[in-house]
């Protein structure tokens, strides 16, 4: 939180206080994008509200992203139309009420190939179909490219079997920004928002219902008791650890996936806009202007590990410079 010199401590002893004092409607557990808008959605909604990190908000997944308001366009293949809908909406709002400073439009080219099995007719249609689900309040319609239209758009682009293509909007953000200012939203409502401070353990009222979150502050050691009615888990890859505390026995309800995106110099990769490129797999990845780089991801495979330890490995690597280098030769 950025603050005039000295006032950090102040205000952290008065949140400290704060939370030692209050018996609080909700406590979320979990400072990443999903936990601030669940504390920023029940400030407005008048709850009191405690939001603790053990962290710094967006420490995890939520700075970690590609960095997208995605429409779910991808989706579509699958069948999840109110999947595509409900995501649509969200990220309208968020271009054009919510945070219209950090979320702008994205133009994607979608290039096909001779061998893709997505055919130009079925392309167009997925397209014309994510433009009704948001309402044709995209920031413009799709529109179909001719091959030449692609490779004047995306000179860089392989030319050897391309077909044609496609041009449509999605959305971009600052991920950690988005999710930062989310939580100081929550605070400006009235929540007490704290991170570097971790529940360690959770207590139950004689009627075992869960009552209190012990919480340790992870710069000074102290530790308090925070009181709430309900407790919300939106500690992402850790929810089952942060489950556990109430239940030791807790069968895991997550398998995690690890997404790994790499990020290159913009003038080694010559993508000008975001593209859809396809892995050796056929999985379908994104190249993404960032800053003056190119993220390109994200790899999906299970993780079975402590979360904290998550690297990208040679493996993962290498996935990446195979589609990388296979669109863009």
């Amino acid at each position: 939180m950025t603050t005039p010199k000295g006032q950090p401590l102040r205000h952290r002893e008065a949140t400290w206080r704060y939370l030692r004092e209050e018996v609080f409607d909700l406590l979320v557990i979990g400072g990443g994008i999903n936990g601030a808008g669940v504390a920023r959605d029940a400030v407005l909604r008048g709850m009191s509200v405690a939001l603790i990190e053990r962290g710094d908000f967006a420490i995890g997944t939520s700075s970690r992203s590609s960095k997208l308001i995605h429409g779910g366009v991808r989706y579509l293949e699958q069948g999840d139309i109110a999947l595509v809908l409900e995501a649509c909406r969200e990220r309208d709002l968020l271009r054009t009420r919510i945070a219209p400073h950090i979320v702008r439009a994205q133009p994607f080219v979608f290039p096909l190939y001779e061998e893709d099995e997505l055919s130009p007719w079925r392309l167009r249609a997925g397209l014309t179909l994510y433009d009704l689900l948001a309402g044709f309040r995209n920031v413009h319609a799709h529109r179909m490219l001719s091959r030449e239209e692609v490779q004047r758009l995306e000179p860089a682009l392989l030319a050897d079997g391309l077909v044609g293509g496609a041009h449509y909007y999605d959305c971009w953000t600052d991920d950690a920004r988005l999710t930062l200012e989310t939580a100081l939203a929550a605070r400006s409502g009235g929540a007490a928002v704290l991170n570097h401070a971790e529940v360690v353990a959770l207590e139950k009222d004689s009627a075992g219902r869960l009552a209190a979150a012990r919480v340790r502050d992870r710069l000074s050691g102290r530790t308090t008791r925070v009181r709430a009615r309900v407790f919300i888990n939106t500690s992402g890859p850790w929810l089952d650890r942060v489950r556990r505390l109430d239940d030791a026995g807790a069968p895991p309800r997550l398998r995690l996936t690890k997404g790994v995106h790499a990020v290159f110099e913009r003038r080694r990769v010559g993508n000008r806009h975001a593209v859809v490129i396809r892995g050796v797999d056929g999985r379908v990845m994104f190249v993404i202007p960032w800053q003056n780089h190119t993220l390109a991801g994200t790899t999906d495979t299970f993780y079975d590990d402590d979360p904290e330890r998550v690297r990208a490995d040679d493996e993962d690597i290498e996935y990446i410079l195979s589609a990388v280098n296979r669109a863009f030769p």
